[in-house]
């Protein structure tokens, strides 16, 4: 059998199910963490296989299309990722199951050619954070009355398609998903109640920017997407300010999900060509950026437990190469020069010069506070006063593969950045030439 003769879309999208079923029998965490671990190294790898296999399709409603292809390998990673940084003492079976569940719905929403099964999956998706903070005991209640009311909108929308009142519904549903303000509190809620881990898997793979890009262009009317991108310039600058403000690292990444995030829409917003393409290229550096931040910040809290940003920890001394990792990964999200984040920054910028000065400004001034907030914290947690501790804290095996993993993203990814940028531009082109050919009113 050749290459392309295998079915890798469908391996892809099994295993992950596959994968929790088995999981969900095992009794110790060990078990459930090894093999978690080699089913998502599988997805992985079925994953980048299967963005080669353009056109392939199962069953009608998934396909390998010019925007799943390169998001495959991607949400397989950051999943990998994800599953790479838990510390053995925070595993559970469930725990891995949830993950497992969370990587299906991520895969399977941006390979669906259908807007039912998008709805449905994006509800599934909510119900794993939901699962998990009933499993630790936390308020949900907060958490309830968003997403309910995410759900609500989606729903209606969905039911209207192809009216401006459901083309409206829609956008809120996608706008409060994204924690656009002013419904956004419970993207911090769910980061300090919530498993760091399942909560990561909920915001990172940003699903509302695919959910706008299949259900909303390029039909939505252009007054509802201009103010859309408003708010998301807002909720950018928003973030960003907040994040530098914070004392608390998980209130701190929350908010920083928050900026990043509202820029991807703003992106998706300009409806334009050069600002899809910045969308889509953002889209795949925003995600890998973040996951490798919170890696580096997950290890720390395995080591010493709920950080703080009021003081300065000197950490640097116990665990370089997690400094490195919070650096690099940090810079890459806002955009420096080399690594992935550059080039999809820049496009984004100079994708909306055509939308007024004070538009770039506005989001060179959210950059500028997203690296501010990153070195502030950068400096909290890793200079400073030197603790002692008769504790080895030296790096796991883990640890040292999700590190080398992630600085190969970084730096490769800001390599093959042209590449990419092109593909990129080609799918908008695609995905807004309904638009263009429609006949205007």
């Amino acid at each position: 059998m050749s290459f392309f003769a295998i079915p890798w879309l469908e391996i892809t999208l099994a295993l992950p199910l596959v994968g929790a079923v088995v999981v969900a029998f095992f009794k110790t965490p060990t078990e459930a963490l090894h093999a978690s671990l080699a089913v998502f190294t599988a997805v992985l790898l079925s994953a980048t296989a299967a963005c080669f296999q353009q056109g392939a399709a199962v069953w009608g409603h998934f396909a390998v299309d010019d925007l799943a292809a390169p998001m495959l390998p991607v949400l397989a990673l950051l999943h990998l990722l994800t599953m790479l940084g838990t510390a053995k003492s925070r595993v559970s079976p469930m725990f891995c199951v949830r993950l497992l569940i969370a990587a299906f719905v991520s895969l399977a929403a941006v390979t669906s050619q259908t807007s039912w099964i998008i709805v449905v999956l994006l509800i599934v998706g909510v119900l794993v954070p939901f699962w998990d903070l009933l499993n630790r005991g936390r308020a949900v209640r907060g958490y309830l009355i968003h997403m309910g009311l995410f759900v609500g909108l989606l729903v209606a929308g969905s039911q209207l398609e192809g009216s401006s009142l459901g083309y409206g519904l829609l956008l809120a549903a996608l706008l409060l998903r994204g924690g656009i303000l002013p419904l956004h509190g419970w993207l911090p809620t769910l980061f300090q109640g919530a498993a760091y881990g399942t909560a990561m898997v909920f915001v990172l793979p940003l699903m509302e920017v695919l959910a706008a890009v299949r259900l909303l262009l390029p039909s939505t009317p252009e007054w509802m997407l201009n103010a859309a991108s408003v708010l998301c310039l807002v909720t950018a600058v928003y973030g960003g300010g907040m994040a530098i403000v914070q004392n608390e690292v998980r209130k701190f990444f929350a908010n920083l999900c928050l900026s990043q995030t509202a820029l991807v829409m703003f992106g998706v917003m300009l409806h334009t060509s050069n600002g899809l393409t910045a969308a889509l290229c953002l889209w795949i550096s925003s995600s890998l950026a973040l996951v490798g931040l919170a890696f580096s910040v997950r290890s720390l809290e395995a080591r010493f437990g709920a950080l703080s940003l009021r003081e300065h920890h000197g950490f640097y001394e116990q665990v370089p190469g997690l400094a490195v990792c919070f650096l690099i990964t940090g810079l890459a999200s806002v955009g420096f020069p080399g690594t992935i984040g550059f080039v999809p920054m820049e496009l984004l910028i100079s994708g909306s010069a055509d939308q007024g000065l004070w538009v770039s400004f506005t989001l060179a001034i959210a950059a500028m506070l997203n690296g501010i907030a990153i070195m502030r914290a950068y400096f909290a947690l890793f200079t400073g006063k030197r603790p002692t501790t008769s504790v080895s804290l030296r790096k796991t095996p883990l640890e040292r593969v999700g590190i080398v993993v992630i600085a190969l993203v970084v730096f490769l990814g800001g390599w093959f950045s042209p590449s990419v940028v092109s593909s990129r531009h080609h799918t908008a082109d695609k995905l807004l030439e309904p638009a263009v050919l429609e006949p205007q009113p």
